[in-house]
């Protein structure tokens, strides 16, 4: 078994990332804190969720005799000097990341003499979010070998499904035809990308607009919406395919989300531009397709906040600066700039991962190997 500790709130979604990748080769267990706990929601099936034991010899030996792990990770916030020094006694393996000075050693222990270099004891590798916090484990004592400040170690995105002969269907269907996707759109927007589109095919008449519903029973009721806005329009459960007289085409089959944004050099983000939530930048990112959305961003503020300083997504107010931005941003030299910036931010520590995940996994092969 792998296990990952979350030490921090912030790194929740870094921690639910990795026991993913993780559980492709062995059971996850996850730990944090009380109060970290409630944010571990849709776990997949195979990572155990539960608390980290008080930090005390008794408390501390009967969890690893019940879990039996293997490898640690610990991901962030504070260390617990008794559990560590057992995880070392123990021969489990462990790696530290997203080390940071303001959160690594707490109370009056931060700092003192010799605490950086008993801290390190079980780690064969720390990850620092910075560069200070390896200079000052460094300065106090770690080997310097041990210590690579890599920057915040973030979540990786995972792909979604396709139906690959769908695939093949849809990009010999459209062919060249220019195209822009809305995605997860809920009801109060649909009269937005109607607007939004006609106002784009002033500059493109050949503009296809893609509108696929947060709701896909609502497919019908979208469609009379942009017929009574003027637009032509196919709907994809009734069996139409994207055809040339078409300007708007209803996408309202469950789980295709995964094929459209592989298609889609240009996508809008469904519920931040009218109420609801919005959902994962990172969707489409991962998958190639530049992004705009509106200022509601709830829950993911963090991530657009990233692909906003990468200068990977445009962020509009309005159906009009919908319109003006989609006219702009649809050619390919523009959709292809704004999606390898998005593709570079939330890779750029892919390899870091990589090795992570590498190490835990050989290491609980050799464990095996020798009981």
């Amino acid at each position: 078994m792998i296990w990952v500790h979350c030490g921090d709130a912030d790194e929740v979604t870094t921690t639910l990332s990795l026991a993913i990748r993780l559980l492709d080769h062995n059971d996850v267990l996850i730990t944090a804190s009380e109060d970290i706990l409630p944010s571990f929601v849709d776990v997949p099936d195979g990572v155990e969720v539960v608390q980290v034991p008080n930090d005390t010899p008794a408390r501390t030996r009967d969890f690893l005799a019940r879990w039996q792990p293997q490898f640690l990770i610990w991901n962030g916030g504070p260390i617990r000097p008794v559990l560590l020094r057992l995880v070392a006694k123990n021969e489990i393996g462990a790696a530290l990341i997203n080390a940071r000075v303001s959160t690594l050693f707490t109370g009056g222990s931060r700092w003192l003499p010799g605490a950086s270099r008993n801290a390190a004891v079980p780690f064969s590798r720390i990850l620092t979010a910075d560069g200070a916090t390896a200079t000052r484990l460094i300065r106090g004592g770690v080997a310097r070998d041990k210590v690579t400040a890599a920057g915040p170690i973030l979540e990786e995105p995972i792909a979604l499904p396709h139906d690959q002969y769908e695939l093949t269907v849809l990009v010999e269907t459209l062919g060249t035809r220019p195209f822009w996707f809305a995605a997860d759109v809920v009801p109060n927007e649909v009269k937005h990308m109607a607007a939004a589109h006609l106002s784009a095919s002033r500059k493109s008449h050949r503009l296809l607009m893609i509108i696929a519903p947060r709701d896909v029973d609502s497919g019908q009721q979208i469609a009379e919406t942009l017929r009574e806005a003027g637009l032509k329009v196919g709907v994809r459960s009734q069996g139409d395919n994207p055809m040339p007289e078409q300007q708007a085409y209803v996408a309202d089959i469950e789980g295709e989300l995964g094929l459209w944004y592989r298609v889609a050099p240009l996508t809008f983000m469904g519920g931040t531009l009218g109420s609801g939530d919005a959902v994962s930048p990172f969707e489409p990112i991962v998958l190639g397709s530049a992004i705009i959305h509106g200022p509601r961003k709830v829950p993911h503020e963090a991530r657009y906040a990233r692909l906003a300083e990468a200068q990977a997504c445009r962020e509009i107010r309005t159906a009009g600066e919908l319109g003006i931005a989609v006219g702009a941003l649809i050619s390919p030299e523009q959709t292809a700039r704004m999606a390898m910036a998005g593709w570079a931010e939330i890779t750029h520590n892919a390899e870091v991962i990589n090795t992570l995940v590498q190490d835990a996994v050989r290491h609980c092969e050799n464990a095996g190997d020798t009981q």
